[in-house]
This record gives C-alpha cells, structure tokens and sequence, in this order.
C-alpha cells in the first residue's frame, strides 16, 4: 500500500515539476488578488475581521484554481484507466490528498509572504500560533473536501465550474470557522482562549472530511 501511494504521489510530483501547472496557477491568481485588494483600497486601513475575510476569500478561490485538476486532469491525459487498473482505491486517495494537501499548504504561506508584504500595516499577526495552528487545518479541510469532489466532478462535461459550485457549501463551516479564527488571532495576543472553539470545529470537520473521502473514495472512482 505505502508502494502505491508513494508511487501516485511520484507521478503528479514529477509531472507538476515538468508543467508547473499548479504551482503556476495558484501564485497567479493569489497575486492578481492581492494586487485588485491593494489597488481597490488605497491608504486604507483593514480591520482585521475584513483582513481574515479576504485572505480567505483569496485562499478559496486559490485552491479552486489549483486543486480542481487532481483528478480532471487524468481523465484528460487518458491515465486514469491506468491508476484504477494498477493502484488501489486507497492509495489513489492517499497519494492525491497528499500531494493536495502539499499545493494547498504552499499556497497558505503564499498567501502570508503576499499580504505580509502587501498589508504591512493592516496584516498585524498578535498570536502567530494559533494563527499558523487554523491555517493548517483549514488547508487541510480544503485539500480533503477538493480531492474527493475532483474525483466526483472528473467525468463531467463543465469541470472547472463544478468545483467552486460543488465545494462552496460543503466548505461553509470550515471557512466561517478559519475567518473568525484569523480575526481573533490578528487581534488578541493570546488567542487561544478565543479561538479554541472554531480550532476544535475545524478539526471536527477535517477528521469527517477525511474519514467520508475513505469511505466512499472507492465507489467514486470506480464507478
């Protein structure tokens, strides 16, 4: 099994390393984002509940520009017969949520390095602790919820407006819960009594999103 994971993750690493699709994608358009939100609100000062708001807004729709190719893009390149052929279920999801998982952690420091440098003033971290602590684990619910929903869109006629569509609900606890988190941890020095709650919701949500991708991977993707 750690053979076939191992291999699925090789493969989309060496074939992200030749393209540089989606490395290429998500820098873009966080980028693009922070330049329209710069250039929108000229010497104006963000609080930090509109701060939270838009670095997740740009982190959303980031990872529905990145990750919405996971599976797309086998159907596309005539792989995937081959992946449900030679490599189990199991370590098809293991493999893509991994490497998902790596896209959607790269573009949450992105996303840092970018209004760190952008919002030096406004973007004033008071506990990066927690800070990091939420951004991880709603990378991690983001990369869940985008792999099993790549390979539910994969076969469809409109993929790439599928995504956003099909994940914007199923997401909704999970970014409610980030974008207050960010606030308090961009507001309070010792945030954690604050945002215990939204911390324990996100991992909440992140164990049934992984454990719901386990179950029902198999009849997905064979099917």
């Amino acid at each position: 099994m750690t053979n076939g994971w191992a291999g699925v993750l090789r493969k989309d690493l060496r074939i992200e390393f030749r393209t540089r699709y989606g490395v290429s994608a998500v820098v873009m358009f966080l980028l693009i984002t922070v330049a329209v939100i710069l250039y929108s609100t000229p010497g104006e000062q963000l609080q930090p509940s509109i701060m939270s708001a838009l670095i997740w807004i740009a982190l959303f729709f980031g990872a529905m520009t990145g990750l919405a190719r996971s599976f797309v893009s086998e159907e596309e390149r005539g792989t995937a017969l081959l992946l449900r052929l030679y490599a189990s279920g199991e370590s098809v999801l293991i493999g893509k949520l991994i490497y998902n998982l790596g896209l959607m952690l790269m573009l949450a420091v992105s996303a840092v390095v970018f209004f760190l440098f952008f919002f030096a003033r406004d973007f004033n971290v008071r506990d990066w602790g927690v800070f990091w602590l939420q951004l991880m684990l709603g990378a991690v619910g983001i990369a869940a919820v985008s792999t099993i929903l790549s390979a539910l869109i994969s076969r469809a006629s409109q993929k790439g407006a599928l995504l956003p569509i099909l994940a914007l609900p199923v997401l909704m606890p999970l970014v409610i819960a980030t974008t207050d988190a960010t606030r308090i941890a961009l507001e309070v020095p010792n945030a954690w009594a604050g945002a215990r709650g939204d911390i324990l919701i996100l991992i909440s949500f992140d164990v049934a999103m992984i454990l719901v991708s386990y179950v029902l991977f198999d009849v997905i993707w064979k099917d």
